[in-house]
């Protein structure tokens, strides 16, 4: 763990996360969770992806490894056809792309550290905001 993201969390997003989702309706989606280049291919000239960490939750999650999945423009336009954007997505994502961020920090080492603390400062000061 790294005490300065536990800090942030614990007394500057968690306790006020809820407000990042006011007014959003959250439904419960089977998610890939580990979506990313190396997990897709093709299996009879069609494109396939592979070897989930599965999951049910809000389907924006699946936007948290978007910072290393590789997928082209094309690919996330597609995604918005079927499923479009809801308000104040922008602003919840630092906090799917944290999770991950945390994730790989814990599995991989220090690269990911600051990257991870940039994701949850964005969501606090997000948050400030919404106070003001």
């Amino acid at each position: 763990g790294d005490s300065y993201c536990e800090g942030l969390w614990r007394s500057g997003i968690q306790p006020r996360l809820t407000k990042l989702f006011e007014g959003v309706q959250v439904r419960p989606s089977l998610l890939h969770g580990d979506l990313w280049s190396g997990n897709i291919g093709s299996a009879d000239g069609k494109p396939t992806i592979y070897d989930p960490a599965v999951y049910w939750g809000h389907h924006e999650a699946e936007w948290g490894m978007s910072w290393c999945a590789s997928f082209g423009t094309a690919f996330w336009e597609g995604y918005r056809e079927i499923i479009p954007e809801d308000v104040g997505f922008r602003e919840r994502r630092p906090l799917y792309d944290a999770y991950h961020m945390l994730n790989h920090y814990n599995l991989f080492g220090g690269q990911y550290l600051n990257s991870a603390r940039g994701c949850l400062e964005k969501i606090k000061k997000t948050l400030d905001q919404m106070e003001k």
